[in-house]
């Protein structure tokens, strides 16, 4: 009696879980939308994203103006360096206007008197020559000015293959969730022949609530994917600069292509063109001549000046005068020499501003060593680099050839579950392999692009010689 009882317990527990699982089912297919399916997603392709990104991208807009900001820097150092400085000053004496609140009498409670002043338009000292010393500081200007337009450069560039980076990924994700639909797809069929079975007694029930088990893990996996796509719609639309509740559908899928270049050759480029290599060799240059400079500033070493003097016209209650100086009470053009100079006997600079130039040299090594350093670590990076990169290419051929296999085993699985000439342990070994075989598949191909990128990033270009980043795109 008690074995009869439970069994009615169990088969009204099977067939009220499978009245759950038929109502998933139907929300499943009549529910809202998947975003990847959204008719409101705009579909995009990968050159529409790069160009849309590089105009629209709020830092790349703001860079624009650091660019001028530069450009105009580096205009102030070469004037200075090169051209006398001419200015039109007015100066004027202070006047007071008050209100005799207090019946104050005195005189220095209001002013009647006529402001007087100046105005001129004159040249500052202009320096012919100290012994280098200006000259030095404006090949630090220029080589920083020259710099930084590279940087520009560099910082666009790396916008790019931040956009190609986002837009694959979106590519991959949307890839992932069609995986996992069509994994979730095949479940339900499972499931609901394996209902079939149960009520014509060909499987027992622990199989059947395995297939329920194996459904509503898709389903949950399903979820998960659509989830981790949701996140990166939000990701790729403030890179590209676009409204952020925007959704996309990509139009383009990234194709595996293998690099042609060998580590010997990227190694010479990347000691010639790595932006971090070239902060490094900026840096020592700089320094360098910081050094020079401290030695030449701790000489009494005389400077030559050019004093081009000024027009003048003072006025005042009297009227005014027109004039032209430049020393006092001289209308002379004058070439002067002079010799100033100050050494720290006791105090923070050191005796003879020793410290100031052992500084100066201490910043010049360090520099050297970080150089030094940075050709190193670039060396290592771009091996295993290259390294990686063809562990992958090898991965992908594997990757490639397991996932046409499992689809193969999947089909003949299939059809042998149907006529009941497999179990369904196997059917779930060769469901997870199929998943599995498909999401490596498309991990891998986006794993080889962001290798490839930071290969390419290392070596300082745009694209790998004779291939471009814009048409790894499955045609």
């Amino acid at each position: 009696m008690n074995k009869i009882f439970f069994s009615i317990i169990l088969l009204l527990s099977i067939n009220s879980n499978a009245q759950d699982l038929d109502q998933l089912e139907k929300e499943l297919n009549s529910g809202q939308k998947d975003i990847s399916l959204d008719d409101q997603a705009r579909s995009i392709t990968l050159l529409d994203a790069i160009e849309e990104g590089l105009r629209k991208n709020n830092l790349e807009v703001l860079r624009k103006y650091e660019f001028q900001l530069n450009e105009i820097s580096y205009k102030d150092s070469y004037d200075d360096f090169y051209f006398p400085k001419l200015s039109l000053k007015m100066e004027t004496s202070e006047d007071h206007f008050s209100e005799n609140l207090y019946r104050d009498n005195y005189d220095n409670a209001s002013s009647t008197k006529s402001p007087t002043g100046t105005v001129s338009l004159g040249f500052d000292d202009y320096t012919l020559f100290n012994w280098g010393k200006d000259y030095l500081t404006f090949l630090n200007a220029k080589y920083t000015y020259e710099r930084n337009k590279k940087i520009y450069g560099e910082q666009r560039r790396n916008l790019r293959f931040n956009i190609i980076t986002n837009y694959f990924n979106l590519s991959r994700l949307y890839q992932i969730v069609k995986i996992q639909k069509k994994q979730l797809s095949h479940t339900s069929f499972i499931y609901r022949l394996a209902k079939e079975k149960l009520n014509l007694r060909k499987i027992n029930s622990q199989e059947f609530l395995q297939a329920k088990a194996e459904f509503l893990e898709a389903h949950s996996n399903y979820q998960a994917a659509l989830y981790d796509y949701y996140n990166q719609q939000q990701i790729f639309s403030k890179l590209i600069g676009d409204e952020l509740q925007t959704t996309y559908k990509p139009l383009s899928t990234l194709k595996f292509r293998p690099i042609a270049i060998g580590s010997i050759e990227s190694e010479k480029l990347v000691i010639r063109n790595q932006p971090e290599i070239l902060d490094a060799k900026l840096a020592v240059e700089n320094a360098n001549r910081d050094y020079q400079k401290a030695l030449k500033e701790n000489l009494p070493l005389p400077k030559f000046s050019l004093k081009l003097g000024s027009y003048q016209r003072p006025f005042s209650s009297s009227g005014y005068e027109d004039n032209y100086n430049t020393l006092s009470d001289s209308k002379n053009i004058e070439i002067a020499a002079s010799l100033n100079m100050t050494w720290t006997v006791f105090g923070s600079d050191g005796f003879f501003n020793s410290r100031v130039t052992e500084s100066s040299y201490y910043k010049k090594r360090i520099a050297e060593i970080k150089l030094k350093e940075q050709f190193r670590e670039s060396r290592v990076a771009n091996n295993l680099t290259h390294s990686r990169i063809i562990y992958l290419e090898k991965q992908y051929n594997v990757d490639e050839t397991k996932l046409k296999n499992a689809r193969k085993v999947f089909d003949k699985t299939i059809d042998n579950y149907i006529a009941s000439r497999t179990k369904f342990a196997d059917v779930k070994q060769v469901l997870e392999h199929l998943r599995d075989s498909s999401i490596n598949y498309e991990n891998t191909k986006y794993a080889h692009l962001l290798e490839k990128i930071t290969y390419v990033s290392l070596m300082g270009l745009d694209d790998f010689p004779g291939e471009k980043f814009d048409n790894l795109v499955e045609k």
